[in-house]
């Protein structure tokens, strides 16, 4: 079989091995189990063919996710094996093969399912190197929180990553969705005063089902109506999970860190604010620690066109950061 490099001269099939296009070496996985308390979280290692002898551990988003955080973490995590980064990450509770439910974990109880993830890995006699952490969206805030506990972090990238809290981050993305969507300047406002009593009765612990007939007496925004979109969650559970986060702010926990910290945005992420995110990170975290980077025309997912690929320079700026951060 012909070398893939046409210049090369050299032919495998004729048992000719060339140094310098040696097949390459299929990076090996690893399953994983690690305990918290009660709960088990399943997830596997991935070690690269050629180790630059640092690893990052990845936490996803929200909801329900899993090890692959759907299918946005297996391109991110074969771009760092092949810069030489070993990988892991783990199914959330109540996914895959973790057990427990997801919605019983809040930022700080996911932070410290991240925290146990990562001992398990500075344990791990095939690693023996630095660990990091990677979360992405809601991730962000979580790895941003383990950090600040936790002492035997390398370093931290945050992709997506709110620096406000869940409560001004949702506000901020159901004005940008409906603003886009064409409801009337009113409306918005109508929308925010909902949204502010809605706030009001988690914070005072009203439950799903009171909140639903206390809301209803009261009449829905008409624009969700117009938009068919879901006034309130179905499931209680759901409520409870984002009355348990709805407050949570990263500020003190950006306060405490003293690793290097990546905090890559999407200029047009319609999710994220970015301006106000990047304000608290750079108020918040030591100047010489820090590194932000906006990627001009990228969503909330770091993506670009259609069909939507990952926007040029992000694997490479996440491989640069992580490699350098774990010398």
């Amino acid at each position: 079989m012909p070398c893939r490099t046409s210049n090369c001269g050299c032919f495998m099939a004729l048992g000719h091995r060339c140094d310098n296009h040696a097949m390459p070496v299929s990076p090996t996985t690893h399953e994983l189990t690690v305990r918290n308390g009660d709960v088990s979280l399943a997830g596997s290692l991935w070690l690269p063919p050629d180790p630059v002898g640092v690893t990052v551990l990845m936490h996803p988003g929200s909801g329900p996710s899993d090890r692959d955080n759907d299918v946005f973490f297996p391109p991110i995590r074969e771009q760092l094996l092949d810069s030489g980064v070993a990988v892991s990450s783990f199914d959330k509770r109540g996914v895959g093969e973790s057990s427990s439910r997801w919605q019983d974990a809040a930022i700080e109880e996911q932070a410290s399912d991240a925290v146990e993830c990562l001992e398990a890995l500075r344990a791990d006699t095939s690693l023996g190197g630095p660990v990091g952490l990677y979360g992405h969206s809601q991730g962000g805030w979580v790895v941003i929180d383990a950090a600040a506990r936790c002492s035997h972090v390398a370093f931290v990238v945050t992709s997506s990553g709110p620096g406000v809290t869940p409560g001004e981050q949702e506000r901020w993305a159901t004005r940008v969705y409906m603003a886009k969507a064409g409801i009337p300047e009113s409306e918005i406002e109508e929308v925010g005063r909902y949204y502010d009593r809605v706030i009001s009765m988690m914070r005072s612990g009203v439950g799903l089902a009171d909140a639903r007939e206390q809301l209803e007496a009261e009449g829905f925004p008409q624009a969700f109506e117009t938009l068919s979109l879901p006034v309130l969650p179905d499931d209680e559970a759901d409520w409870q999970l984002m009355a348990a986060m709805i407050d949570y702010d990263p500020r003190p926990a950006l306060e405490r860190l003293e690793v290097p910290i990546l905090a890559a945005f999407g200029a047009e992420d319609p999710i994220v604010p970015v301006e106000e995110s990047i304000a608290v990170f750079r108020e918040a975290v030591r100047p010489d620690l820090l590194q932000v980077e906006v990627f001009e025309g990228a969503g909330h997912r770091l993506e670009i066109g259609d069909p939507p690929a990952f926007v040029d320079g992000y694997f490479e700026l996440l491989a640069s950061f992580i490699v350098r951060a774990g010398i």
